[in-house]
């Protein structure tokens, strides 16, 4: 079976599953970083070098306050020891994503994660976090007009430089819970070719079987497509 070396997920479903259990929105956005590392353990386990996911949009400024409070004291609270584990497993950490509006409290965790598993190996984990992909590609075009490349010189490959995923590979694989089938402004140059799956699983219950099916489906869309052009 051919593995994916790198996947992408968007943790949809975390409020749905609290609201099923009787439980407070903030604690479905607690128990979803949790699972991070839950789910981190299953793709390192199968083969999968490099994980990507969806923390925070910067599209969800826009929910209530007190959400918006919640999910940051989460990060708060649960980044450091996150990057602590991950920085056990030797996998490292990198963030795609926008700096503004983040507190300073929030930018130091992300800051002391980067800093402590920059030197680790190959598996990787992306955090997009205040993270949009048509803002990503803007700022790219920012930053291509403030260094004053010629409109000739700009290529596929210059564009891919100057995004948050310069140094990893495009996606092979997204896999989207909760049951909505979109990808909502999810890497949008990077997922330019990936599979895409969907599932019904909410993110705090996604499992080993889950994600399995998502590779074989992944498998069986490699093959129609081998030889072809998409």
């Amino acid at each position: 079976m051919l593995i994916p070396k790198h996947i992408g997920f968007i943790m949809d479903g975390n409020g749905r599953w609290a609201n099923q259990r009787g439980l407070i929105r903030s604690k479905s956005h607690s128990e979803g970083l949790k699972h991070i590392l839950k789910v981190l353990d299953i793709c390192h386990n199968i083969g999968i070098e490099i994980v990507s996911a969806y923390v925070w949009s910067t599209e969800n400024w826009g929910r209530p306050s007190v959400e918006v409070h919640a999910l940051m004291k989460s990060i708060q609270f649960f980044g450091p020891h996150l990057a602590n584990e991950l920085h056990n497993r030797q996998v490292r950490i990198i963030h795609s994503g926008s700096r503004q509006r983040l507190s300073k409290a929030t930018l130091k965790v992300i800051d002391d994660a980067l800093e402590l598993t920059k030197d680790n190996g190959s598996r990787v984990f992306n955090l997009a976090f205040n993270y949009g992909g048509r803002a990503e590609l803007v700022q790219c075009v920012r930053q291509l007009i403030a260094q004053k490349i010629s409109p000739e010189a700009i290529t596929e490959t210059t564009v891919t430089e100057y995004l948050y995923t310069n140094e990893l590979p495009d996606i092979d694989l997204v896999i989207r819970t909760g049951g909505e089938k979109r990808i909502s402004n999810y890497f949008l140059w990077q997922s330019a070719h990936a599979w895409l799956y969907f599932t019904e699983t909410y993110w705090p219950e996604l499992s080993r079987h889950d994600i399995e099916e998502a590779i074989k489906s992944y498998n069986r869309g490699s093959r129609q497509n081998q030889g072809r052009m998409v």
